[in-house]
């Protein structure tokens, strides 16, 4: 019986897994085209969660909210960091910090 629960464990531990690293590549993809829009450069290829809330969501339906922090630069001399907020596996804002244009 244990083993049945063990399996059941790493089943779990394994499809979060999974669950996380697809919403990590949604927000790589998001952060990836708000730089193209902004004409910036998207810098290492990769996001960082930055943190992971239960929160309601604008239909009043709870959810989890996770951030995602990246950098970016406009200059090629300076790094800014730039923020992606998913509910779910819905994009709900992209953020960039005040950047130099030059």
């Amino acid at each position: 019986m244990s083993k049945v629960f063990g399996i059941i464990a790493l089943a779990l531990v394994a499809y979060y897994w999974a669950y996380t690293q697809k919403l990590k590549q949604l927000a790589v993809s998001a952060g990836r085209q708000r730089c193209q829009k902004a004409g910036v450069q998207f810098l290492d290829h990769t996001v960082v969660q930055n943190g992971l809330k239960l929160n309601k969501g604008a239909n009043g339906r709870w959810g989890i909210y996770r951030e995602y922090i990246f950098d970016f630069t406009s200059t090629g001399e300076q790094r800014y960091q730039g923020k992606i907020l998913l509910l779910g596996q819905h994009i709900v804002s992209t953020e960039l910090e005040p950047f130099s244009i030059n």
